[in-house]
Order: structure tokens, then C-alpha cells, then sequence
């Protein structure tokens, strides 16, 4: 029975490979799937998910070079929007502000947060309140309560952002978003970059080759073992929970080792 915690850079890593290899295999891989934006105008050049535009500039920092099939996304004298008031958002005003933007902005759906306590998020749940990271201090616009309608170009290249206000109001146990009648607006933009979160470990790939189960909101279905659908393969953190924070992810890891231990304790002849 082979131990291993990780595969090397460069391996063979098909599921038949590591099925003959290894008797248990755990997927850790994180909610990888970002969502997106449907709104007409999507498919517009120079509109890309923020872990494009990220993943593409920490690249260039190691000194890689592009290949040819792929685009430089430069912000260096754009108008930048930037939609999604997350950590991710915050990375991209930050990269954007160091490319060398003429102007950045970033719209969040959600209302702002209170800058103190809010009695909605009590102790022990995590405080929604107004941060500040130090990239926004760097400089941004920031707005809240902002729905993104539609994006227009000339060509094929975006070049407006078309929005409106909204509120929020609760009905019952869940909140409804409204449109402000006349709040609408359109503002010239020359870059994009969605930044509005994730939703569910990527299909395509491990998962799909493995033929593992997914539960209604795309996420790996495990049992109590953390064992996936099929016998010998596991699956932890967001790629069975969907995109959360690091501390379930870290328990979600260490409960899924010992519960791998034991079911490999059970296999041994």
C-alpha cells in the first residue's frame, strides 16, 4: 500500500493512472468555477473572468512568456470595472493599479455593509462589515447595490457598461433585489474583469473521467467518510462544500485524512 500527498509537477495524472497506482485518492481542488455574468454584451473582447487576468499577470511576474495563442490583458491606460467587491476584485484593482490604469471602478450587487457591528452577523458567524483592503486605498471608485444590465461595444470590443441602482428588501426569510426606477446609467469602459465569486469544483477534467456524482449546486457528492460515489476516491473543502471560507476548508482537510486513514486501515489484507 503506497503513501503519497501529492502528484509531481510533469506526472501522468489520468484517473486510470492513479486508480492503478494509488489505493485512495482525495480531491482537494477548490471551487474552481467562476460565475459568470449573462447579461447581452458578455462575449465582448477585453471582458474576462478576474482569474484570467490574475493567473496571466502572476505568470509574467515568474519571468513565462505568453504563448502566441493567448492575449495580453493590459490595463495600462484603460478605463477599468472591475464587478465584484470580493477579495478577488480587490486583487484585480490592485494589479490593475500597477499596470498602470487611467481609471478603476468597482461595482458590488450587495448593499454596503456597515462600517462597525452589524446585528445581522453576531458572534460566532463571520461580521459582514465594510472593509478596506489596501489596494482600494490605492484608489477606486466603489459603489454598492449596482446591477450590471448590459455591456455594448464598438466592434468587438466592449466599450460601455450600462447599470442601475437596486435595492434590497426582505420577504419573509430571503431578500429580494429591485431595480430604482431612473437610476440607470451608462459609464465608458475599456476593461472588464469579473470578479463575482465561484461556484462549484471545475467538471471538466478529474471529475467528469472519474464519473463522480455531483449534488444539485455542482458540488462532489461525499458521504460521511467524505468518500465520492466512487469507492476509493474523496473529496474535501470546496470541492464538496462549493466555495467557502479557508477555515472549513482546513477542517474539511484534516477530518477527510483520518477518515482516509481509516478506510485504508479497513482495505488492508
Amino acid at each position: 500500500m503506497e503513501f503519497q500527498t501529492s502528484v509531481a509537477v510533469g506526472e501522468d495524472v489520468s484517473p486510470r493512472y492513479l486508480r492503478r497506482r494509488f489505493d485512495a485518492i482525495c480531491l482537494a481542488m477548490g471551487a474552481g468555477e467562476p460565475r459568470d455574468l449573462p447579461v447581452p454584451g458578455r462575449g465582448l473582447e477585453n471582458v474576462h473572468f478576474a482569474m484570467e487576468y490574475l493567473a496571466q499577470q502572476n505568470r509574467l511576474n515568474a519571468g513565462d512568456e505568453l504563448p502566441p495563442s493567448e492575449r495580453r490583458i493590459d490595463a495600462k491606460d484603460k478605463i477599468v470595472a472591475v464587478i465584484g467587491g470580493g477579495d478577488t476584485g480587490s486583487d484585480c484593482i490592485g494589479t490593475a493599479r500597477r499596470q498602470g490604469a487611467r481609471e478603476i471602478h468597482q461595482f458590488e450587487i450587495l448593499p454596503k455593509p456597515p462600517e462597525c457591528d452589524n446585528p445581522e452577523t453576531p458572534w460566532p458567524l463571520w461580521p459582514k462589515i465594510l472593509r478596506t483592503s489596501s489596494s482600494q486605498e490605492e484608489g477606486c471608485n466603489r459603489r454598492w447595490s449596482v446591477l450590471t444590465k448590459r455591456l455594448s461595444g464598438v466592434g468587438v470590443r466592449v466599450s460601455e457598461l450600462h447599470g442601475c441602482d437596486v435595492l434590497w428588501e426582505k420577504n419573509r426569510d430571503d431578500w429580494r433585489m429591485k431595480e430604482v426606477p431612473g437610476s440607470e446609467f451608462s459609464m465608458k469602459v475599456d476593461l472588464v474583469l469579473l470578479a463575482m465569486g465561484f461556484t462549484h469544483v471545475r467538471h471538466a477534467g478529474m471529475v467528469e473521467q472519474l464519473g463522480l456524482e455531483l449534488d444539485s449546486r455542482g458540488n462532489v457528492t461525499v458521504g460521511e467518510d467524505f468518500q465520492t460515489s466512487q469507492p476509493g476516491v474523496f473529496a474535501a473543502g470546496d470541492a464538496a462544500r462549493g466555495a467557502s471560507l479557508v477555515v472549513h476548508a482546513i477542517r474539511a482537510g484534516r477530518d477527510a485524512a483520518a477518515a482516509i486513514d481509516r478506510w485504508l486501515r479497513n482495505q488492508r489484507p
